[in-house]
């Protein structure tokens, strides 16, 4: 099992990078658009749909390294105010759930995409693309997010701090 988690991590860290060199990209073919809009030339016809792809793709490409490294947004107050016992039954239920909507959304991304692959369905904008390339990001984001969430059920680690309470009861 540790060896599938440290191959999801790796992924995940991998494809973090790869969205870290998009949205270089992106900025890249913003500035040239509007530089070229700016002094007379002809604008990038192409530049408006890249954008809008790549805004897909870091949406959900970075999501199981954010759900590793614990760099979402959550909210532990009430999870605090609870008892010891309370907090992990809290914590267990919520690892659950992120796993059941991240293969549930995951399953629904995979079996539209696979249905594009089949059908030969193209994105059609300033480029055709094909369609299952719009599904990939969201089902690697979803199935190697519900991996970094069964990481936290299994008790590898934990989304939350330790706090010396929740320590006594180990």
């Amino acid at each position: 099992m540790k060896a599938l988690f440290d191959l999801s991590g790796g992924l995940s860290a991998a494809l973090a990078a790869i969205v870290r060199v998009l949205v270089a990209l992106m900025i890249v073919i913003v500035i040239s658009d509007v530089a070229m809009r700016n002094l007379g030339f002809r604008p990038l016809s192409w530049a408006i749909s890249v954008s809008e792809y790549i805004l897909l793709y870091s949406a959900f490409l970075p999501m199981p390294w954010l759900v590793r490294t614990k760099g979402h947004v959550f909210v532990e107050f009430l999870r605090n105010a609870m008892p010891v016992t309370a907090r992990r039954l809290l914590e267990r239920l919520v690892y659950l759930t992120c796993i059941v909507l991240c293969l549930y959304l995951g399953g629904i991304a995979l079996t539209s995409g696979i249905d594009a692959l089949r059908l030969g369905e193209y994105e059609t904008r300033t480029f055709d693309m094909p369609k299952w390339l719009v599904f990939l990001p969201m089902v690697l984001g979803f199935f190697l997010s519900a991996l970094e969430w069964l990481r936290y059920l299994l008790g590898i680690d934990t989304l939350y701090n330790l706090n010396p309470l929740d320590v006594e009861g180990l």
